[in-house]
C-alpha cells in the first residue's frame, strides 16, 4: 500500500505544480517532455484589484499534443497567491507522464 501511494505522489508531481510568485504581467509555462520543449502555455495576469483571493483568480486552458498524437489539456490558475497548474487530460502512460516537467517564466512588469 505504501509503495502505491509513493508512486502516485511521484506521478502527481508531474501532473500539477505551483509557485508562489504573482504573475503581475503574466508569463509563460514551458512544458517539457524529457528535455524537449513540448508546449508553451500562457500564464494570465491575476485580478490584482480584487478584494478577495477568490476574485483575483484568472485561468487559461490549453490543449496540445506530442509528436505521437498523445493529447494533453493543461489549466493554469493565476491569483494574488501565486500560480497553479494542472494537467486535466493526459495519456494513460505513467512512464510518459514521469518525463513531463515545467519551467515558469514571468514577464517583466
Amino acid at each position: 500500500m505504501g509503495q502505491a501511494k509513493r508512486a502516485f505522489t511521484e506521478l502527481s508531481e508531474h501532473l500539477e505544480g505551483h509557485v508562489g510568485n504573482v504573475a503581475l504581467a503574466g508569463g509563460y509555462l514551458y512544458i517539457y517532455l524529457n528535455d524537449r520543449l513540448l508546449h508553451i502555455a500562457s500564464i494570465p495576469m491575476p485580478n490584482v484589484l480584487a478584494e478577495r483571493f477568490s476574485e483575483s483568480t484568472t485561468e487559461n486552458s490549453d490543449r496540445f499534443e506530442d509528436e505521437h498524437g498523445n493529447e494533453f489539456v493543461i489549466t493554469i490558475y493565476s491569483s494574488i497567491n501565486g500560480i497553479q497548474w494542472y494537467l486535466e487530460e493526459y495519456p494513460d502512460d505513467a512512464n510518459l507522464l514521469m518525463s513531463v516537467h515545467y519551467d515558469v517564466s514571468l514577464n517583466e512588469h
